[in-house]
């Protein structure tokens, strides 16, 4: 597997409590989804287990209409305020929806994180120039290159490769996550690299979206499915 393409791993407070250095082992970023968080594990306890784990973090936070779980509470930025200063570093990042006017996450283009653009549609997919347009829109920021993701619903196959090859084409000029939720969109998960995809995302308790896999359940669709013939290994990129 590429060294580029990363593995996110999505947790909530049920995971992240019960989490150890082994069980993130083959991990590159840990998701934290701040809404399925209470007020005081995020207050208290969230910091010393996430120092622990020793890997980059990804903080993001869904309204109850923007995701497929149900949230713990509606939080603002006072209640994650402390955190996001405990990880304000380059090697970690914030997710700012790019179809939401609002975010939880205050003067973030002023923070040291690194930030993914991120949009989704949970009925629909999206065209090429409809994402270019969300790209033009979003915020400058000072710090390395914002990443774009797109997470959509295809209604057939042939939507999910036009979506991949979309991917594709714009990451020649950004940095680009393509994902496609539902059973359709296994492809985008587990060989999303091939289209230029830069992240997948993955679970390591039950699912935060709608078709995300298990680490080890991408692990062994990789070994089985993406290898050289008669060589035992994975396939260069093309």
């Amino acid at each position: 597997m590429p060294d580029s393409y990363k593995i996110v791993a999505s947790v909530g407070e049920d995971d992240l409590r019960h989490l150890q250095k082994k069980d993130v082992k083959d991990v590159d970023i840990i998701e934290v989804r701040l809404d399925l968080f209470s007020r005081n594990y995020i207050q208290k306890e969230m910091k010393k287990k996430l120092k622990a784990l020793g890997l980059p973090v990804l903080f993001t936070y869904r309204r109850a209409e923007d995701s497929s779980v149900r949230s713990y509470v509606k939080l603002f930025h006072e209640d994650v305020e402390g955190i996001l200063k405990d990880f304000n570093d380059n090697a970690n990042y914030l997710d700012i929806e790019l179809n939401r006017e609002d975010t939880i996450f205050r003067n973030y283009e002023t923070l040291n994180y690194r930030i993914i653009y991120s949009y989704h549609s949970f009925k629909k997919s999206i065209l090429a120039n409809e994402m270019t347009n969300f790209i033009h829109k979003a915020k400058p920021v000072k710090k390395k290159n914002p990443i774009f993701k797109f997470a959509i619903t295809p209604e057939d196959i042939e939507e999910t490769a036009d979506f991949l090859n979309d991917i594709k084409l714009l990451s020649k000029s950004n940095t680009m996550i393509g994902i496609c939720m539902g059973e359709l969109g296994l492809i985008s998960r587990v060989f999303g690299d091939k289209f230029h995809s830069s992240f997948t995302y993955m679970t390591l308790g039950e699912p935060k979206a709608p078709g995300q896999i298990s680490v080890e359940t991408f692990k062994k669709l990789r070994a089985d499915l993406f290898k050289s013939p008669g060589s035992g290994k994975e396939s260069k990129e093309d």
